[in-house]
């Protein structure tokens, strides 16, 4: 049977939000209670529909001003929307009120149900199941952080990003999530909605899923996963997501031990590792090994166009480094093939100093500092009939210990090579190792991110995230 289409519009614009839970702060740590600290989230993100706090203790200190309803039922007007932050065995009957209420959705922060070992936390996650379906209300988690979307305002976190963007994720993990959404900000990718949700005892991975596959907002999606309540289901929207957008996936749990933690930590059986690789390899969707690797996935198909093929002109400035990774990126099944005569001529003109090199891989040594060499340089390298993409390897250590010499700032030379980057046509990746020099290494980074070329930290992260782009039909980046 196919999916539903599921109508979850709603989900992202509620109304009005309450937030339940303790609002007395923490005397021993100075910890803001999670009630409060999820209505300061929302402010902080510009939420503009009504808030209310809601706590059995009454308003305190920590609260400030704010008005604090003692239950649900106290609050004058209509909720739309609820975040639990109570102890576990509290929700069943908070969740009563919200039948009698009319609330449509709540996002149960709260711990201690299928999680945990205890036979109680199960049981006490079916009772709130059967409370929330009789009511028709929706419920993310237990057991997550709920719905970040930037547009709207919603948010679990008060430092989170306020601007949208077009990466969507499901997440599991809200750790994971909030991972994505900070490392993504690094690497230029912003996210149009986000959804923790946990346990997966109401609202399904599948149904998210499917409405971000339809949703005009989202241009590529991102999956964090442990395991699943229905897999039929989820395979199917997979298959159906990867058919309409960009869909990367990282599957947590696939090892025993992995599975082990997965199971308490939302209550998930994460399944064997070579079902989940055949699940979704037919559902052609593109597999991360950590989170790093999503999102810097995720960052090249937003800002590359698809490279032709794997023959890549690889150039470096340091000659011993150049050989190391011109290995790397044949194990990782590319080439490096020769380059076209006419483009060895060319280049035989310009790259002529010292310890350089215009085979392929490139060679540039000190001529980096020599700005006159980049655009014949990259206009050769753009004609080329034998590769299909350029990948420049900066060596900061190399760089930092050649800048006095050479009388030039780095961020000058960066400055001056994008100005030639943005003629050239064919795809243009940058690799910026690890340097004890992190800063400038940042620097670096960062403009050629702000120039929309895909930068990394690593050749193996670099590659692999091509292979995933090269393996992708789509030609035109989704950014």
């Amino acid at each position: 049977m196919e999916n539903q289409k599921p109508d979850l519009e709603w989900l992202f614009h509620p109304r009005s939000i309450a937030a339940i839970g303790s609002t007395r702060m923490d005397e021993s740590t100075g910890r803001v209670p999670h009630t409060i600290f999820f209505i300061l989230a929302l402010r902080r993100l510009g939420y503009q529909g009504t808030l209310y706090m809601v706590s059995r203790t009454g308003a305190s200190e920590a609260a400030g001003e704010e008005k604090v309803y003692p239950s649900l039922m106290d609050i004058p007007g209509p909720v739309d929307h609820v975040i639990f932050c109570t102890p576990a065995q509290a929700v069943p009957e908070i969740l009563e009120d919200c039948v009698t209420k009319g609330v449509r959705s709540a996002a149960i922060f709260s711990s201690g149900f299928s999680e945990s070992d205890d036979p109680e936390g199960r049981d006490l996650q079916e009772e709130v199941l059967r409370i929330a379906r009789r009511g028709n209300v929706r419920i993310i988690g237990p057991n997550c952080m709920g719905i970040y979307c930037p547009e709207s305002g919603l948010n679990f976190r008060v430092d989170l990003p306020n601007s949208p963007g077009g990466a969507g994720m499901i997440s599991q993990s809200g750790g994971m999530a909030m991972r994505a959404i900070f490392h993504g900000t690094e690497k230029g990718v912003g996210f149009s909605k986000v959804v923790s949700y946990g346990n997966e005892s109401d609202l399904q991975s599948w149904e998210i899923l499917d409405y971000l596959a339809e949703d005009e907002k989202t241009r590529l999606i991102l999956v964090y996963i442990e395991g699943t309540q229905d897999g039929r289901a989820l395979a199917r929207s997979l298959k159906k997501a990867s058919q309409a957008k960009p869909v990367l996936v990282l599957k947590g749990g696939l090892s025993p031990e992995g599975n082990r933690a997965a199971s308490s930590h939302t209550g998930s059986m994460a399944g064997s590792d070579p079902l989940w690789q055949a699940m979704l390899r037919q559902a052609k969707a593109h597999v991360a090994l950590d989170v790093n690797e999503l999102v810097d996935t995720a960052m090249t198909f937003h800002y590359l166009k698809r490279p032709a093929g794997r023959r890549i002109a690889l150039m470096c400035i340091s000659g011993g480094l150049v050989v190391n990774y011109t290995d790397v990126a044949v194990r990782h099944g590319f080439e490096i093939p020769e380059l076209a005569p006419e483009t060895k001529k060319n280049l035989s003109e310009v790259i002529n100093g010292p310890g350089t090199s215009f085979s392929n891989p490139i060679d540039m040594s000190s001529l980096f500092f020599s700005d006159r060499v980049y655009a014949p340089m990259l206009e050769a390298l753009d004609k080329d009939s034998n590769t299909d993409f350029t990948l420049f390897i900066i060596a900061m250590e190399y760089v930092r210990g050649l800048e006095h010499q050479y009388k030039v700032s780095v961020q000058r030379i960066v400055e001056a090579f994008l100005v030639i980057v943005a003629k050239v046509d064919k795809p243009f990746v940058v690799v910026v190792p690890p340097s004890i020099d992190e800063e400038s290494r940042l620097a670096v980074e960062r403009a050629f991110l702000k120039a929309g070329i895909p930068t990394f930290l690593s050749m193996d992260g670099a590659l692999r995230a091509l292979s995933a782009r090269i393996d992708d039909p789509r030609e035109e980046a989704v950014g």
